[in-house]
């Protein structure tokens, strides 16, 4: 019995001896960020619950074969500089939730960064394997992602970023970058982009060649005056309202379901070859005449507050609701064919002339 009680702690010393083997240029690292004041007060590692001694036994963090390959820090009030330099084996890291102000990670292997919500003024990444890289809710003036070519989704939303060239990022599917100061967005051969966020910024026009799998483009709240858009065969949800524009001209966008624009200063509207269009709002422009007439699928139609005269919605056989309040000068509305409609909001000077239905 006794030989067996030694046996058993010689190998409980020993698996404890293994599981604390941490190469040292990563412990080096560990122990220079968790030694740094955290932000209400002691040091990161007191933040993280560390009591001290071997930081290969540091809360949050995976160790294998004496590499770090996961980071989960979010949310622990931690703040400095994090720098992840040589980390061969890191996989993923969330650091969300804190108060950092700059972050370095230099990896072969890190598939997922998560550093939302922190004070981050710089950011630094040679990170090949890097798929996905949330940034949003921080302070950062730019951002470069040449070390990350794998890149698919990139979330920088709110941040003070004025710049941003995503030229020929050829992997990635997810751009939101919304709620910056940008000012100019490259984003042409972006060949797989399906999904572009970029709202509430200063911009006044942007390219969207090559885009040929955007489905979902959203650029409200910006200076865009003139917007024309054609041969986007994925595009199917349009957002740009709020943005003062005068001119809108949609072509040959054969998968287009929503148009989402009121809240402009449109004087011109024109839509061609847009077989799927469904949904269509233009509330609060200047529009006197549009022309939203034989298209198959559309079904509803918001053009209150302009400042109509014609509007022709003939031969829109699934069209069901209408709206057309406060055009107080819309004297020829056309509605023939239109076998599916069933409401028409607003009041207008030729309601039962009999040729418009």
């Amino acid at each position: 019995m006794k030989r067996t009680f030694l046996f058993l702690a010689a190998l409980a010393t020993l698996t404890c001896g293994w599981s604390q083997n941490l190469s040292k240029n990563e412990a080096k690292s560990l122990q220079a960020f968790i030694n740094q004041p955290a932000a209400k007060g002691g040091n990161n590692g007191q933040a993280l619950g560390f009591a001290g001694g071997n930081v290969a036994s540091l809360p949050g963090i995976t160790i294998s074969d004496g590499h770090v390959t996961e980071i989960k820090w979010d949310n622990k009030e931690l703040a400095g500089s994090l720098d992840l330099t040589n980390f061969p084996s890191l996989q993923k890291i969330d650091v969300s939730g804190n108060k950092l102000t700059s972050l370095t990670i230099v990896s072969p292997t890190v598939v997922e960064i998560n550093a939302s919500k922190n004070r981050l003024t710089s950011v630094g990444l040679d990170c090949q394997q890097l798929m996905v890289l949330k940034l949003n809710r921080n302070r950062l003036p730019e951002i470069n992602i040449t070390g990350t070519p794998l890149l698919k989704k990139l979330n920088i939303a709110s941040n003070q970023i004025v710049d941003l060239d995503v030229n020929n990022a050829i992997n990635l599917t997810y751009l939101n970058c919304m709620s910056n100061n940008l000012e100019e967005l490259t984003v042409s051969n972006c060949q797989a982009l399906k999904t572009l966020y970029a709202g509430y910024n200063d911009l006044t026009g942007m390219t969207l060649e090559g885009l040929s799998k955007l489905e979902n483009l959203n650029i409200q709240g910006n200076r865009v005056q003139k917007l024309y858009i054609q041969e986007l065969p994925s595009l199917v949800t349009l957002a740009c309202n709020d943005n003062h524009m005068t001119e809108m001209a949609i072509n040959n966008c054969k998968a287009l379901n929503d148009i989402f624009a009121p809240y402009n200063d449109l004087t011109s509207f024109t839509v061609t070859d847009v077989p799927t269009l469904a949904f269509v709002n233009l509330e609060w422009n200047d529009l006197t005449y549009v022309d939203l007439s034989n298209l198959s699928f559309l079904q509803r139609v918001n053009l209150s507050n302009n400042q109509l005269q014609t509007l022709d919605v003939s031969f829109d056989p699934m069209l069901t609701h209408l709206n057309v309040s406060y055009n107080v000068n819309l004297t020829d509305l056309r509605t023939v064919g239109d076998t599916q409609l069933r409401q028409i909001v607003g009041e207008w000077s030729n309601f039962d002339s009999p040729e418009n239905f």
